[in-house]
């Protein structure tokens, strides 16, 4: 494949990757256009959703973010390499011929980690506890954190993934283009089907039937949340402090997905909680713990 070629393909995949934060911002534009002139009812103010939810994005996130760094370290310490569980430490100490194609590993095990969450929130999807939201995030923290890898890994072969799809696999160019234009559809289609799954959280009384009620719903449970929760991951970041903007990264590229899809999902069923009655002190209290554990094991590092 000719240089020429190879630009073009990088600029294709790029443009897939850019229309994540463009897409949703011209569907917000059509909504507000279609939308403006329709009279919604009053819907009271539920700042509690906005915290519950935020807690538990919070707390997805920095799960979701310690499991991938154990499966980095555990497929390393498989092929018998020295490594250390680590905020953003990927290196290791010895030689293996696999050792790039484990880099890969951290990723996977989110990934599946996020499948199985969201199956789970099926099985419990009628539940009346507030910790479904919970595995909710849990399930989009998998997988809106591990899919954008593979975009990533076509564009800098130097990432993780990126070592283990071009350094170890050595795929192709044009099967590394498949797998990460197929990436940026698929984290859009999935945050279109997580908006209809957070209206399902709404008030009983909330007139669901109404675009600017689902719009404003939304901006509570999944927008404001995002952006609280995501400030509530900066103290369990650690230097470099750059690495702070990882949570908001991950919000740009997918939040405004749920937000714009709000309006057109169809049909919402109410399953009742107390999401939006009171907020909850024992996510709180987890999440606290979490940042201890954080603070006092990962910030000296885990030898495996």
């Amino acid at each position: 494949m000719c240089i020429r070629d190879s630009i073009g393909n990088m600029i294709l995949v790029q443009i897939f990757f850019a229309s994540l934060v463009i897409g949703p911002i011209v569907w917000g534009i059509v909504n507000w256009l279609k939308y403006k002139g329709l009279n919604a009812p009053k819907v009271a103010i539920h700042y509690p959703t906005m915290i519950n939810s935020a807690v538990f994005f919070a707390l997805a996130f920095n799960i979701i973010f310690f499991l991938q760094e154990v499966f980095l370290v555990l497929g390393k310490k498989a092929l018998g390499l020295q490594s250390f569980l680590y905020h953003n430490n990927h290196t290791w100490e010895g030689e293996h011929p696999m050792a790039s194609l484990m880099q890969g590993s951290g990723a996977l095990a989110i990934f599946l980690i996020g499948l199985i969450c969201l199956a789970i929130f099926q099985f419990i999807r009628n539940s009346g506890s507030i910790w479904k939201l919970f595995i909710l995030w849990l399930a989009f923290h998998g997988l809106i954190q591990s899919i954008p890898q593979v975009i990533i890994g076509y564009l800098n072969p130097g990432t993780d993934v990126g070592q283990a799809l071009v350094g170890y696999l050595k795929l192709s160019e044009p099967l590394l283009i498949t797998l990460a234009i197929v990436s940026a559809i698929a984290m859009a289609l999935l945050c279109i089907w997580f908006s209809k799954l957070l209206l399902e959280f709404a008030p009983v009384d909330a007139v669901l039937n109404n675009a600017k009620v689902k719009l404003k719903y939304v901006r509570y449970i999944a927008v404001g949340a995002a952006i609280i929760g995501s400030i509530l991951v900066v103290p369990f970041r650690i230097l470099p402090m750059d690495q702070a903007v990882t949570p908001f990264i991950v919000s740009a590229f997918s939040i405004p997905w749920i937000w714009a899809a709000a309006a057109r999902s169809t049909p919402i069923r109410h399953v009742p909680n107390s999401i939006n009655e009171k907020v909850a002190w024992s996510p709180i209290i987890l999440l606290l713990l979490l940042l201890i554990f954080f603070r006092w094991a990962l910030v000296p590092g885990v030898e495996f």
